[in-house]
């Protein structure tokens, strides 16, 4: 009798350890960030844009979502305690790395936190309610889907104004009135 109980208890027992130690966890992406792409505002195409920095307005420490590199797409992190985020987009070729020629994103959203499930606990979800924006080189702005979830999807289009180089890149042209 005490071998059929002890193989019982050790069946129940390596059953429970089974079902607790789930590998699945939480593979899905945690975080709600709304993923912008950059188009030409000529023909809608995606472009790449070289060297800018896009860092977040008001954020505390180092806020560099893009500094210095060649970018076709950012994420542009959204503050939950707040009700908007502006980014600051500063472009770093030579003769535009000036502060006047820097263009700003503003973006007006709700936000609400939800659970998910207990293996990824609980994160924010936003709905984008307005997004305004200076206009040096940033042509216009579209939003392609005002709820922003944890899928990694592109929510925005920024549309630069862009000229054709020599060598066939693209990059960010003056406006006329600062020329």
């Amino acid at each position: 009798m005490g071998k059929i109980l002890s193989i019982l208890l050790t069946g129940v027992l390596i059953s429970i350890c089974g079902a607790s130690c789930n590998t699945s966890g939480c593979l899905e992406n945690q975080s709600s960030i709304p993923q912008a792409g950059f188009y030409s505002d000529k023909d809608s195409t995606q472009i790449t844009v070289d060297s800018i920095k896009v860092y977040g307005i008001g954020s505390r420490g180092d806020s560099s979502l893009v500094y210095g590199v060649r970018a076709s797409w950012v994420y542009l992190p959204l503050r939950s305690d707040l009700p908007s985020t502006s980014f600051c987009f500063r472009y770093l070729q030579k003769d535009l790395d000036t502060p006047e020629l820097n263009d700003t994103l503003t973006i007006d959203y709700t936000s609400e936190p939800r659970f998910v499930s207990e293996e990824c606990g609980a994160m924010y979800f936003y709905t984008i309610t307005r997004i305004a924006h200076t206009s040096h080189f940033i042509e216009g702005v579209e939003l392609l889907d005002s709820f922003v979830n944890n899928y990694d999807l592109e929510r925005i289009k920024i549309y630069f104004r862009v000229a054709e180089s020599e060598d066939d890149t693209t990059t960010a042209t003056p406006p006329e009135e600062n020329l």
